[in-house]
């Protein structure tokens, strides 16, 4: 019997945390982002808000309930103790303990006026820990264990080796000067396979030629030249070779800062970790992400996906090849990227950002001398949605693009008509800057399509780097183009 109206309170907040978990996430949505699903039905963020709602609802309900002799006044302010203290003890925990963890990469802020070239830097240069060696499984699975419904077999599992050199990039050796640097993001550095499979070392046995590979993942064109030219410069090159990824590398791009009366020549300055790091990198926050995605994730994560097959059935695109069906996947986002024409796309502020950098690449190798050679690594829709085209039904493409786009055409044929006629636009305003700047510039577009329609596997099913076949890929378009010139 409820006997006041703290009991009754007290119900009701109990009762709200239980109906809190009744509506779920959109599980379709999630599988398509490669995100994880907890208990089947909950995204890591719905299922964290809920966890705390119904820790304070429960506390709330508590305290109400056995407090009943105390003024409603203290009740609430001892609630209010109880959550701040939690909560300040809570995060003095994970960020504390986050300092335990080496990171995997180490940036240092970088800014100034770099006195010898007169470019000015902003933002990190960015490499991996130095003098490391590591050996892994590379397995071509989808991450999450709830993922698309009869998920197709990837690319073959292999060893992979991976190690850094006295500056943290991937290097077998280290001397003091080279052939060729090899600048760019985790598409040089090569990203999920072994040393002896990425393109810059397959690059360096069919050339003869000395090559550093200056590749780092995880970072963007104005760290491309900040690396460049705080380490490579000073390896004096003969040729420069820059990969752009179209991925990523026209998103959001950070602009190149403009010299200042006054500016201060270049510093290094020593790592910093932020809060997020710790937070990241905290033994506590790994635990209870073990705990979700690895035990509670494994909860439905067989269970029937209602709608999938009707809703975005193409996803992962499965392509017929003389030496089998390949699959191929890839998140909204990707396709998203490669939506601007021609006209908007030369006009934003990515490119002209990126556009920017590459003029520095280009007033680099004029005052130093060395040979600069841009290469354009496509992402993996751009290169194998040409090739099944004809099986993607229109309406799955748009009910795909919607799961992350905005602002999309209402009619399912106009879109897929957008989409396909538009895959070269960010590649073709590149390629005329090339032209307009008499730039030598070299697309790996082409080859790659060639290669996957014949049956080589050119890209991961369920990661977006090159496998070794797309790497070998690269290599050979690059070591002709090299050796041919211009």
């Amino acid at each position: 019997m409820i006997r006041n109206r703290r009991h009754l309170l007290s119900l009701l907040l109990f009762v709200s945390s239980l109906l809190a978990w009744l509506p779920g996430s959109h599980v379709t949505k999630l599988i398509i982002e490669n995100d994880p699903v907890i208990l089947g039905r909950y995204s890591s963020g719905h299922f964290g808000a809920l966890l705390l709602l119904t820790l304070v609802l429960l506390t709330a309900a508590a305290v109400m309930f056995f407090t009943r002799r105390k003024p409603v006044a203290e009740t609430v302010f001892a609630l209010l103790m109880v959550y701040l203290s939690t909560g300040l003890s809570a995060f003095v925990l994970v960020v504390g303990s986050g300092l335990v963890n080496k990171p995997r990469f180490i940036e240092q802020p970088v800014s100034g006026v770099d006195p010898d070239t007169g470019i000015v830097l902003s933002g990190t240069v960015r490499h991996w820990i130095p003098n490391q060696r590591h050996e892994l499984l590379q397995e071509d699975k989808p991450e999450q264990l709830r993922s698309y419904p009869d998920a197709p077999a990837g690319y073959p599992a292999f060893p992979l080796v991976l190690t850094s050199d006295a500056h943290g990039f991937r290097n077998p050796e280290q001397r003091e000067q080279y052939d060729i640097v090899a600048v760019g993001d985790s598409f040089v550095a090569g990203s999920h396979v072994s040393d002896e499979h990425a393109w810059v070392d397959l690059l360096r046995q069919r050339t003869g030629q000395s090559i550093y590979n200056l590749g780092v993942s995880g970072t963007d064109p104005l760290v491309y030249l900040n690396n460049f030219v705080t380490v490579g410069r000073k390896l004096k090159p003969e040729t420069v070779l820059l990969m752009l990824y179209e991925g990523n590398d026209f998103r959001d791009a950070p602009p190149v800062p403009k010299a200042a009366a006054g500016m201060k020549r270049a510093a290094i300055k020593d790592p910093t970790l932020s809060i997020g790091f710790l937070t990241k990198a905290s033994p506590v926050t790994q635990g209870l992400r073990r705990l979700t995605e690895d035990v509670l994730a494994q909860v439905g994560a067989d269970a029937p996906v209602p709608g999938y097959a009707d809703t975005v059935g193409f996803m992962p695109l499965r392509i017929a090849t003389p030496a089998g069906v390949q699959a191929y996947s890839f998140e909204p986002k990707r396709l998203l990227y490669l939506g601007d024409s021609e006209q908007a796309f030369a006009a934003s502020s990515d490119w002209q950002n990126v556009r920017d950098v590459l003029e520095q690449f280009v007033m680099l190798s004029q005052r130093d001398g060395f040979r600069l050679v841009i290469a354009y690594a496509p992402s993996a829709p751009h290169v194998v949605l040409p090739l099944a085209a004809g099986q993607i039904p229109a309406q799955q493409l748009l009910n795909f693009a919607r799961m992350q786009g905005k602002g999309l055409p209402d009619d399912a044929d106009t879109y897929k008509q957008q989409v396909l006629a538009r895959l070269d636009s960010q590649e073709n305003v590149w390629m005329a800057w090339c032209r307009e700047r008499g730039v030598e510039c070299v697309s790996t577009t082409r080859p790659l399509r060639e290669a996957a329609a014949g049956g080589r596997q050119v890209y991961f099913t369920y990661d977006q780097h090159w496998t070794p076949d797309g790497n070998a890929v690269v290599a050979g378009v690059l070591a002709g183009y090299l050796s041919g010139g211009r």
